[in-house]
Formats: C-alpha cells, structure tokens, sequence
C-alpha cells in the first residue's frame, strides 16, 4: 500500500540520512504526526526488533537498512490510521470486539495467576538431597527430577487452589441446566462476581453439534479460568498497559477484517474480478534452463563458439562459470517461468529453439550464455486454484484506496527532516 498523498518523493533519501540518528536521541523522536496519534524512534525501533529481518539489519547495506524502516514507517503509519477510524467507528464497543477482548484479558490473568503459583513451589531440602544421592553424577537426571517434582507438585497445588476458590466465591454450578437446546443465556454457574452462561462454555461451537457431556466439561474449564482470573484482580494485578498495547493492535486488525468481508461477501465479487483480471489464472510457460556467466564479451564469444562447435555449455559452466550456483550445479538452473529474470536474458531466450543457444547477453552479473533444455507449456488455471491470490490481490487494492481515504481524513504530517535533522 503506498500514500501518495502522505508520503513525500523524498521519505526514502530522509530514512536513509536520519537512520544513523533514529536510536541516539534521549527523548523519543516523532516521526511522523497521524491525526492526534504519533510514530515515534522508539515505535520504529520497536518494529524493527521484532520483525523477521532483525537479526539481519546490522549486516546490511545503509540503503537496504533505510529501505526496511521506509516500510516499517508505513505500516506504523497504516496502524495509526486504521485505529483512529475503528474507534471513530466505535469497534472498541462492539459486542464481537468486547467478547475477544475479554477473552484475551481472561487468559492473561489466568497465565498471571497460574505462573505465580509455579514460582511459588519450593522443593524441600530432603528431596534435594534424595535427588543428588539418587543421581550423584548426573546433572541432567537431578535436574529432570527436580522438573518432574515441580511438575506433580503443581498439580496438586493448582488443584487445591482452584478448591479452596470454589469456596471462596461461593461457585455453585446448575449441571442441571445444561441442554444443546437451552438459550444462549442460560446461567450454568455464578458465584460472587462470577457467572458463567451456555454461551461461554460453548464459545464459537455450535450447541447442536456437541453432547451434553462435552458441555459439562468445558463448563468445568471455563470454570478453572474465571475463579484463576477473578483471584488474580483481586490480588492487584493489573493489565492496564497491556490492554492499551491489545486495543493499539487488534482494533486496527478487527477494522481490517471488518473491511474485508465488506469488499468480498462472496466468490461472485471474485469471479467477477477474475474476469477484469485474468492474468492472475494465466500460469506462464516455464522452461528448463541451462547457462554460463562469464567477466567479459570477448570470453563469453569464445565459449560460444566452442557450443556451438559441439561441446556441452553445461560442461563449460562448471569449469568457467563466475555464478556459484551455476558453476556448483553444472550450469543447470532449474525450471524458470516466461519472461523472469533480467529483461535483457529474457528477450534473448524467447525466440530460441529448444537446445539452441543463446547470443551472448550482458546483465548486471555479467555476460550470460543460455539454452532452454525443455519446456513446460503454459496453462489457464481453475477459480478455485487462484481463488485466495484473487482474494488477496482485491483487499490489496481496495486497502490501498482505503488508507488513501484516512490518510485524508486524519492528516500525516511527516516531522522527518530532509536533512536528517542537521543543524
């Protein structure tokens, strides 16, 4: 997605000089103004830890560098928009985002409660010493059983725990209630501050498709997880921060998808996009590919002449080939689809018979000699083997209108200096 109108020609040459300074300042840097939201250093920083390249950025070039944190920018950028429509929209009231909501929060305090419970477990000084005696050289068995002790010891902890809970909030459980055929609101166990509905226990299954049993037990799990929670509250533990940093993250995701399922209610939205494109059916002819690259012209016109004279290009590439891969493998490359790679290699090679070889072709690694060994030919495939490419290629484009859209709405103010910030 790009911002035409909220991303300067010149966003890219701006990273690029003040990339050395992003990290450096004291106090968090804006990056860029999104309507009464912000993007910080810190925010960009934290983006970069945590995606896939982040143990790569240190080894790469200062252009690839800057290139990643232009895109990482841009869906911070993107982030910000989408959360001030979805809370314009009022999503973080909706009942579907409450429910998640409430689920995640429901998990947290029960991790919270139940890590506390694990760390509390001491092992005795008697069972230690067993330990060691049993496994006197063995660091990894004596840690193994003290694991297991833990792991047993826990499990009694918890279960007594999650008894005396029972008590403390007075649970009382209607297993009498439960039925696939009772409302949705039905009340299957309450207690102070507690109350647990055949929705809950139920969650995203459908009542006709489960058995009473299985309901009473999920009722039980439910059960475990509310009574961890609600001690958890009541103990002082709070996920403030952390359900700030959920609703930054998902509200913006639940506008998204909401957005989706606007742009594609069905396959006919698909069907009909197929039809204005259908390229994205077309699956080009592929070709097996056999080539050499050397340093020169005038090397590569001597091994031509020398193929064309009867000896293997795929012999001469393993002896003077300068591309590794191609040198390791003998000169064979594998199967290529129609027209990729260099423009120039793949104007040369469209017009070739099959084992013919190629005029000599100059790109950037230098000057190619190449056949096609066999083909593959090229075919129209069936909706529904394109069907999630088409799904994915109109979300793309209409999320791309989309942002557009907010990016007038809520102004971006870019606060990136074109000269880096030099005074």
């Amino acid at each position: 997605m790009r911002l035409k109108h909220s991303f300067s020609r010149g966003l890219a040459a701006a990273i690029l000089v003040f990339s050395s300074q992003i990290h450096a300042n004291a106090a968090p840097r804006v990056l860029a103004q999104v309507g009464a939201l912000q993007v910080t250093a810190d925010d960009l920083q934290r983006a970069e830890a945590s995606s896939p390249f982040a143990t790569q950025m240190p080894s790469m070039e200062p252009e690839d560098q800057a290139a990643l944190r232009k895109q990482l920018l841009h869906r911070l950028v993107v982030q910000r928009l989408l959360l001030q429509e979805a809370k314009a929209q009022g999503l973080d009231r909706d009942p579907a985002y409450i429910r998640e909501r409430d689920a995640f929060r429901l998990g947290m305090l029960y991790r919270r409660y139940m890590a506390d419970l694990k760390a509390r477990i001491e092992i005795p000084a008697d069972v230690l010493q067993a330990i060691h005696e049993q496994y006197p050289d063995d660091a990894d068995a004596q840690e193994a059983a003290r694991a297991a002790y833990r792991v047993d010891r826990f499990r009694t902890i918890k279960a007594l725990t999650l008894k005396a809970l029972k008590g403390r909030y007075h649970l009382v459980f209607h297993s009498d209630r439960i039925s696939r055929d009772a409302p949705p609101d039905t009340v299957l166990a309450e207690g102070d501050g507690l109350r647990i509905t055949l929705a809950d226990a139920l969650g995203s299954e459908d009542p006709k498709g489960v058995t009473p049993a299985w309901i009473e037990d999920r009722l039980y799990k439910r059960a475990e997880l509310v009574l961890a929670a609600k001690a958890a509250e009541d103990e002082g533990v709070d996920l403030s921060r952390r359900m700030a940093a959920y609703d930054r993250e998902r509200l913006p995701a639940f506008l998204a998808e909401r957005k989706e399922a606007e742009w594609v209610p069905d396959d006919q939205v698909l069907r009909d996009y197929l039809a204005a494109h259908p390229e994205y059916a077309r699956l080009r002819e592929r070709w097996h590919l056999g080539q050499l690259v050397v340093r020169t012209r005038g090397e590569a016109e001597a091994l031509r002449k020398r193929i064309l004279g009867g000896e293997s290009l795929f012999r001469l590439a393993g002896e003077y080939s300068i591309d590794p891969y191609g040198r390791k493998h003998l000169g064979d490359m594998g199967w290529v689809k129609q027209g990729s790679g260099y423009p120039a290699l793949a104007k040369a090679l469209a017009g070739l018979a099959d084992n013919e070889v190629s005029a000599v072709v100059k790109t950037p690694l230098g000057y190619h000699l190449a056949m096609i060994v066999e083909r593959r030919p090229g075919e129209t495939l069936p909706f529904v083997a394109v069907r999630e490419r088409l799904r994915q290629a109109l979300i793309n484009e209409r999320m791309a209108a989309y942002v557009e859209e907010l990016a007038g709405k809520y102004r971006v103010a870019w606060k990136i200096p074109a000269d880096g910030g030099r005074q």
